[in-house]
């Protein structure tokens, strides 16, 4: 049966099905039978046109409210016919719905769609004719809980009328989470189910109804995208030996590229070049085949024409991965993707693992490992990043440079013939060297699979995700860049925060988020507080609070006491603590032994220093370090200022204390991490802290 829409008679009939109220309702085919209908029901009614071909019934003059006698119904049902013979001839008219007219209520949506990354999502928001205008929604992937449908209701702007306005009265809640949940089952479990819009839904103070009912459904099959299932072994990405296929001596290839970035590998580097001998003082091999050692990477910069024979030649040598960095695969359709499915079933036959095609490759600085073609390598450190676009990778890179940013490894995904992001996470997840995970993401092709897996490692490590694609263009620029079909950007956010991942819209965003969570792991709650010696910036700090949904809380009385002992009698006695421009470290380092021992109200301190004679920033920011060591809570620095500072920046960094230097994006980015998750009870707040700083542990 092809996809189509149900008539109002058949939503109707399905919702009832389920147990989801709808107002009575007759289905009419003469005059006579409409005044029948509408005395049964009950005055006023509603009539509607039953048309399969009219979607938009008041546009051809197909519905009329507010019929209130008998006389009224039966003018309102020959005037319906009268305008759908007239404005759609066209149409074959299976009758006339009279329906009870529902007293008015609260006004919402419930909504379902077939995503083409994350399958069936459900939304909700508020309803009606504004619907378009005030675009107040939540999304969820299914299957839901009844926590998530309360969630979802109750992180909406409009939820504040559900729960009673200046003097309204509450809306039945309950009932609208039972409705919700049924529907969401029913979709979830109904194959032929593909779309739903019940706008609007009625909600009063007990019960609610479905007013209108937008289905549709067709029985043909879904097909999901379908990769290499086969779970990657971790112990694949620590290769002792590595070979480049494709090692060129002309420094305009990428094989000569790559090679040179390898050459400080401390493992067995193969060069691989039928016409060479030698290139950078190595031997060269003209096949992978007279390597007389196991080779456990081979990094492929060769046409892609010659990558099946390649490929097969190192099923032969009993490669682990194969990091194809060569492009004209799927990306560019056609005979690539015909030429890309080839290679993938080469690698199956042999067992190889596949990164790329169509990538730019992968960087473990820990190992000594750049096996890309981007002409600078990164620091090592403890942030995992993981792209869909090597563009993006190297200017990160090159970024991360002068900030002393480091990375534990950066990975190139490509088109995701066999590898995809869900893979590198369970990596970055058992990798000790790495602390939180950065994703840039244009397509996931498993949604369902992504959310499953990264919702277990966003338990045991923080994961941050830029999603491309927001607008149109970007959609589009998308699918050509990798080969994607990029689903709806909306729904991959809601997803990221349904499986705990802190989605961010900018990269600086993410790798700020990254560091902070990498240092400080996650908060407990909600309640901070802020150290400075600025008036200004303490004022500022309770705005970017208050934006960002963070509370400031009150100062405990005991706290008073301890901190009216030693700072001047001016201080302005509240949070955030303005502790006078004349502040040194000693005073800071005061404040912080106040605070290590008060550590039961608060979750989060923001400490902001500014330039002056008096404050040292090293000091400053020794006092920072020793302040995060001997707490559990997160503690966030804000060093504000230009050269003048930077010796207290180096300080931090070299103890991975992550800098904020513009004080609201510091409280961005705590009030994203807070937005999706916090600590929960037991859980380790922070990832253990080795080698924190140097000559001293935590």
């Amino acid at each position: 049966m092809p996809e189509r829409m149900l008539t109002e008679p058949e939503g109707y009939d399905m919702l009832d099905s389920c147990g989801i109220p709808v107002p009575p309702n007759q289905v009419v085919a003469s005059a006579d039978d409409a005044r029948a209908a509408a005395e049964r029901i009950g005055y006023p009614v509603v009539m509607k046109v039953v048309s399969p071909q009219i979607i938009h019934k008041s546009d051809v003059g197909g519905v009329i409210t507010g019929i209130g006698g008998p006389d009224e119904a039966e003018a309102a049902y020959n005037t319906i016919v009268r305008n759908a013979a007239a404005r759609a001839p066209e149409a074959t008219i299976t009758g006339i719905i009279v329906e009870k007219q529902m007293p008015g209520g609260l006004e919402v949506l419930i909504g379902g769609k077939s995503d083409p990354s994350f399958g069936k999502v459900i939304t909700f928001g508020l309803g009606g004719r504004l619907v378009e205008l005030l675009q107040d929604v939540s999304i969820r992937v299914l299957p839901v809980t009844e926590d998530d449908i309360r969630a979802m209701i109750r992180e909406i702007e409009g939820y504040r009328l559900i729960r009673g306005y200046r003097g309204e009265p509450p809306k039945d809640e309950g009932a609208l989470i039972r409705a919700i949940g049924k529907m969401a089952r029913h979709f979830a479990e109904d194959p032929g189910l593909r779309e739903f819009d019940l706008n609007p839904v009625i909600v009063y103070e007990r019960g609610v109804s479905v007013v209108d009912a937008r289905i549709i459904v067709d029985d043909a099959p879904r097909v999901g995208a379908a990769r290499l299932s086969i779970r990657a072994p971790p112990e694949i990405f620590y290769p002792d030996s590595i070979a480049v296929i494709g090692a060129s001596a002309s420094p305009n290839k990428v094989g000569y590229s790559v090679l040179r970035n390898l050459l400080s590998f401390p493992g067995s580097l193969y060069p691989v070049n039928p016409t060479r001998t030698e290139l950078f003082g190595r031997k060269v091999y003209p096949s992978v085949a007279e390597i007389p050692g196991p080779v456990d990477w081979a990094v492929i910069a060769v046409p892609a024409r010659l990558v099946p024979e390649v490929m097969e030649e190192c099923g032969e040598k009993g490669v682990r991965l194969a990091v194809i960095v060569t492009a004209g695969f799927r990306e560019i359709g056609g005979d690539g993707a015909v030429l890309e499915e080839r290679v993938v079933e080469i690698a199956r036959r042999h067992g190889i693992r596949i990164t790329g095609p169509n990538c730019l490759g992968i960087m473990m600085p820990h190992q000594g490992i750049n096996a890309t073609f981007d002409p600078v390598s990164p620091r090592a450190g403890d942030v995992a990043f993981v792209s869909q676009s090597g563009a993006i990778i190297t200017t990160v890179v090159d970024w991360s440079l002068p900030e002393e940013f480091g990375f534990s490894s950066v990975i190139s995904v490509g088109n995701q013939a066999d590898l995809g992001f869900e893979h590198y996470l369970r990596f970055a997840e058992q990798d000790p060297t790495t602390r939180s995970v950065t994703l840039y993401i244009e397509e996931i092709q498993d949604g369902r699979g992504f959310m499953h897996i990264v919702r277990q490692v966003a338990d045991r490590k923080p994961v941050v995700a830029v999603k491309s694609g927001s607008s149109r263009k970007g959609r589009a620029a998308a699918s050509s860049h990798t080969g994607s079909l990029a689903g709806s950007y909306d729904v991959y956010v809601a997803a990221f925060r349904q499986a705990g991942v802190i989605p961010v819209q900018t990269l600086r965003d993410a790798f700020n988020l990254a560091e902070l969570l990498a240092s400080e792991g996650y908060p407990r709650g909600n309640r901070a507080i802020a150290v400075t010696s600025a008036g200004g910036f303490a004022v500022l700090a309770s705005d970017y609070a208050e934006t960002y949904g963070i509370d400031m809380v009150d100062l405990p009385e005991d706290v008073f006491r301890e901190l009216n002992a030693f700072l001047p009698s001016c201080w302005n006695h509240a949070n955030p603590m303005d502790i006078i421009g004349d502040a040194d470290a000693a005073r800071f380092a005061a404040l912080f032994d106040v605070l290590i021992r008060h550590q039961d109200f608060w979750d989060i301190a923001f400490v902001i220093a500014v330039p002056t004679t008096l404050a040292d920033p090293a000091h400053i920011a020794n006092e920072i370090v020793r302040f995060s060591r001997n707490t559990d809570k997160m503690v966030v620095g804000c060093m504000l200022g230009g050269d003048s500072i930077r010796s207290g920046l180096r300080i931090l960094r070299s103890c991975r204390i992550p800098n904020f230097s513009e004080l609201e994006d510091a409280f961005k980015a705590a009030g994203s991490i807070l937005r999706v998750r916090t600590a929960r009870p037991g859980e380790q707040p922070r990832p253990p802290a080795f080698d924190r700083c140097p000559g001293g542990g935590r």
